[in-house]
C-alpha cells in the first residue's frame, strides 16, 4: 500500500479522528507484515549463501 492509497482511504472513509487512526494503524500493520515477510526471505537467501560457501 502506498501513502497515496492511504490518503485516499482517509479522504473517503476517515470521517472521524478515530476512523482516521484506525485506517492508519491498519495500513501500518499491513506494511509491517510485508516487512517481516521480506525479512524472512532475506534470511533464507543468507542461509543459502552460507550453505554454498560451506561446501
Amino acid at each position: 500500500m502506498t501513502l497515496e492509497e492511504v490518503t485516499k482511504q482517509l479522504e473517503k472513509y476517515g470521517n472521524t479522528k478515530e476512523e482516521q487512526i484506525r485506517i492508519i494503524r491498519k495500513s501500518r500493520a499491513e506494511l509491517l507484515d510485508e516487512i517481516h515477510s521480506k525479512q524472512q526471505l532475506l534470511d533464507q537467501l543468507d542461509y543459502m549463501i552460507h550453505e554454498i560457501r560451506k561446501k
